[in-house]
């Protein structure tokens, strides 16, 4: 990311709990990539409680590409979008 002169900035966050966890139990977090465009991107999470698979919060944040040198928004570079596999739905579908 450094080599091709920009950085990820978080615009947004929205987080949704669903469920109570308590202590001891097993807890998977899962994220992804729901999407690129020109210089945002989406990724969101899941945290997935393992003894019944319920999920109990999920979440996503909305990340912006800027140029390190002015601050400014920068398209997302074609190397930085072919390193990232989109899952617009999500694990859970």
């Amino acid at each position: 990311m450094h080599n091709l002169g920009g950085m990820w900035v978080a615009r947004s966050h929205h987080i949704e709990y669903l469920r109570p966890a308590f202590a001891g139990d097993r807890i998977e977090a899962s994220t992804w990539v729901a999407n690129l465009r020109r210089v945002r991107s989406l990724r969101r999470c899941a945290f997935t409680r393992v003894s019944d698979g319920k999920t109990l919060a999920k979440g996503e944040t909305e990340w912006v590409f800027v140029n390190v040198e002015n601050g400014r928004p920068s398209s997302i570079p074609k190397e930085m979008k072919q390193a990232f596999t989109l899952v617009p739905d999500g694990p859970e579908s």
